[in-house]
Parts: C-alpha cells; structure tokens; sequence
C-alpha cells in the first residue's frame, strides 16, 4: 500500500483540488509577472495540479495541498514582482533645480531619460475617461501600460499624428503614483498639440506614449516638509505630489499653493478642498491674480504675506515651484528673504514649453523674452549626445 493510502476522494473533489492548483499557478505569474507560461516556477504548480489525480487519497490531498503552499511562499521571497519606486528615483539622479540648477520645463518638456542608451517605443494607452478641471484644462485618464511604474512630479512623453506626421510633447503626469491602474495628464488647450488633443481624444481613443521620466520629483528621501508653489497650469506636477503625500506620507506636513487668474481658472478645485477637509497635515490655499477675490481666497499674488500666514517655519521646509517663468523668479528672490537657503528651492518652468507651443497656434503671443535682430539671424551650433550628429539652429528658433 502506498504511503498515506486509503479510500480515493471523489472525482469531483479532485477536480476541484486540482482546479484549486492551477488558480494557485496562476497567482504566481501574475504576481511575479512571469511572460512565459513554461516558466520553472509555472511547471513546479502545475505538477502539483496533477498530482492529485496519480495520490488521491485524503491524506495525499492535504499533503499535497500543503506542499503547494509552501512552494508559494519560497515562490513569494524568490520571484514576487516589487514595483518599488527607488530604481526610478535612482535612475532619476538628485533632484532638479537644487542649488540654482533649472529643471526641464514642465508642460513641453523635451528631457527623456531611456534607459541603457536605448531610446524608449510608444505604446498605445487607451483613454478611459476624460475630466474638465476648468475651462481650458482637461485631465486625459489613461490605462497604464505595465512598466510605467513613475514618481510623483515625473512626465510623459506623448505622440500625436498631425497632418500626416506624429509630433510629440511632454507632459507632467497628474495622477499619483499609487494608482496603479490609470495614469493622467492634465492639458491646458494652447497650441497645435495640446489643441489636437482637446478637440481629436475621446473616452477609447489611443494615445502613444512612453515611459516616464523627469527629474522633478517628490522628495522621498527627505522627511522635512514640502511646500509646493504652483501657477496656472504649472500645478499638475505638483498635484501629483500633493496626491502621493496624502496617499502614501500622511504624517508629513505639505502646503499647497495655487495661483490662478480667477476662481474659473482653480483646477481640481473640488479635490483640493476636501483634501484639506479631511486631512489636517495638509494646507490649501488659492491666490486670485484678477479681481478682488472672495472668502476663502487670497487676492494677487503668491507673495510673503500669504507664505507667512500658511507656512509656519520657511526655513524648515521644502519648496516645490512650478509655473509660469516669471512666477519662478519672483519666488526665487522672494524665498531667501524668508530665511529659506537655495538649496531648498527646486523650480520647474513651463514658460518656455508654452511659448513654443503656442507658436504653432493660428494666433500670434509676445515671445517670452525679446531677441535682438542680429541674434534672430545668427545660428547656432546644436550638439545632439544620442545621434552624435551637429545641427545649425537658428536665432528666432526654439529647442523645441
């Protein structure tokens, strides 16, 4: 008689073990995120799924059962997926504008970060819902492609066909890290790209994308507390932060701070208070530049009054900018007064993308910064490090 032996259990019964196995090998290769199906690990379950139509006593059963779960948990410490943030911050280097190094722009940004020198594909993203955070910015939810594991504040890079030809932009990513499921742009109609993708992208279009990248990023290794100075549409980044903070640092203290034209112009307005209804490290408060501004909000402009009432101990914390090129500066002579050292100011300007982009708008804008007309004609010599190659640029051209 075999070890264990005794009276056979139903064939039912060894259906359902054996069905109770293979849900068990499946597990295993969602969670170690297997590609092939004929992976070692896989085959191990899977003979314990026939196992017990050969051993089908009760006692052979339990052993079996028994044995499959401790396989599981050898399988769990050896070869369970961690998609843990720290490669990315690594891969992401010290973080940008510190000590007066500028970041990247936000809105186009053109930084990409491939890894191993490999420039990254895109991959189609299908768009799942569409949301109006005020009446020139809309958030794009799309379905997160596996890899595209980000920190908060990074961007993407988006591709959209145009007259024949695919142009790309970049755009920071407004959704938290932890929502694993989607992720979110939030895009304000200027432009011929942004403009496309207003009025072209509806809930199941595509969108090609690739990995994110940016080196503005939440301060994971730093337990002081962040404040994050946000203008115009320059708060998507930072909302990503605020999202994360209140997700994943709840103890940590974080002031936010918008500055916007009118209380049309708040985005995520409804989210932002009751993020500071319901959690108390968190502070919110919104500057008005047109009108006189009501209860509740703070008329002009982020300026020293409005630190010093929402922000206890400047020179303790953090600061987060991103917006317009001229708010960046006025925050950047603006904070060392309040005792606040420049290795605690971080920026990333949107000044730069938004004038490029709105240079292939149908209407002119005033250019950023004026150029003299000798410099308007010169060109310039750009190196381009991945292909190697030199091209002239002209004066009145963008990087762009």
């Amino acid at each position: 008689m075999s070890w264990g032996a005794s009276a056979a259990i139903p064939s039912s019964a060894v259906a359902l073990v054996s069905t109770f196995h293979l849900t068990l090998a499946l597990l295993r290769k969602h969670r170690a995120a297997f590609r092939s199906w004929g992976h070692p690990a896989l085959l191990v379950s899977y003979g314990f799924a026939a196992l017990p139509w050969i051993l089908s006593a009760p006692k052979q059963v339990a052993i079996g059962i028994g044995a499959h779960a401790v396989w599981m948990l050898v399988g769990e410490a050896i070869w369970r997926r961690r998609p843990s943030l720290r490669p990315v911050l690594a891969a992401a280097s010290r973080p940008a504008s510190v000590s007066g190094a500028p970041a990247p722009a936000a809105a186009g940004k053109s930084e990409r970060r491939p890894a191993a020198g490999k420039t990254p594909e895109f991959v189609p993203a299908p768009v799942l819902a569409l949301f109006d955070e005020t009446p020139d910015i809309r958030t794009f939810r799309m379905a997160r492609p596996e890899g595209f594991d980000f920190l908060a504040g990074q961007f993407l890079t988006v591709g959209v066909p145009i007259n024949g030809q695919r142009l790309t932009r970049c755009y920071s990513i407004s959704s938290a890290p932890g929502s694993s499921g989607y992720l979110e742009i939030s895009v304000k109609r200027q432009g011929l790209v942004s403009g496309a993708l207003h009025s072209t992208v509806r809930v199941g279009s595509s969108l090609s994308i690739r990995p994110p990248a940016g080196r503005f990023v939440y301060p994971e290794d730093d337990r002081r507390p962040i404040v994050l100075l946000a203008g115009g549409v320059g708060c998507t980044p930072l909302v990503s932060m605020l999202r994360h903070a209140v997700a994943s640092d709840p103890s940590r203290p974080v002031t936010y701070l918008l500055s916007a034209r009118s209380e049309d112009d708040i985005a995520f307005r409804q989210e932002l208070a009751l993020l500071a209804r319901r959690h108390p490290q968190v502070r919110i408060a919104v500057a008005l530049t047109r009108g006189t501004g009501g209860p509740g909000f703070y008329a002009g402009r982020i300026d020293a009054p409005l630190l010093a009432r929402t922000v206890p101990d400047p020179s303790s914390a953090l600061f987060y900018i991103c917006g317009p090129t001229p708010m960046i500066d006025g925050m950047r002579a603006l904070l060392p007064g309040l005792g606040v050292p420049p290795a605690q100011i971080r920026w990333e300007a949107f000044g730069a993308a938004v004038a490029a982009s709105c240079e292939a708008a149908p209407r002119a804008v005033a250019p950023a910064r004026r150029t003299t007309g000798s410099a308007r004609k010169a060109a310039f010599a750009l190196c381009l490090a991945r292909s190697g190659r030199t091209v002239a640029v002209g004066g009145s051209q963008t990087l762009l």
